[in-house]
C-alpha cells in the first residue's frame, strides 16, 4: 500500500527546484561530452588520445563509440563491401 505523498515546503520545493535545474544541465552536458568524443573519433582521433583528453580510459571511450556510434544500416554496410 503506498503512502500519500505530503506537502513540500518552500524551501523544499525551492531545492528541488535546483535539483531539476541541475538535472538538465548535467543531461546536456553529458550529450556534449559523448558526442564530442564521437567527432573525434569520427576525424581520426585515436581511442587513447581521446581518453587522454577526457581524462578517462581508452577502453571507456571504446565504450562509448560502441554504445553511442553511427548504427551501419545492412544497405550501407553493403554498398560499402561491394565497392571494397
Amino acid at each position: 500500500m503506498s503512502r500519500r505523498a505530503r506537502e513540500l515546503t518552500v524551501d523544499q520545493t525551492a531545492l528541488v527546484g535546483a535539483v531539476r535545474k541541475v538535472s538538465r544541465q548535467r543531461a546536456k552536458i553529458n550529450t556534449d561530452y559523448v558526442m564530442a568524443i564521437l567527432r573525434a573519433r569520427e576525424e581520426g582521433a585515436t581511442f587513447g588520445a581521446i581518453a587522454e583528453a577526457a581524462g578517462t580510459s581508452s577502453q571507456a571511450v571504446q565504450e562509448i563509440v560502441r554504445r553511442h556510434g553511427p548504427v551501419r544500416r545492412p544497405e550501407k554496410a553493403q554498398a560499402a563491401a561491394e565497392s571494397a
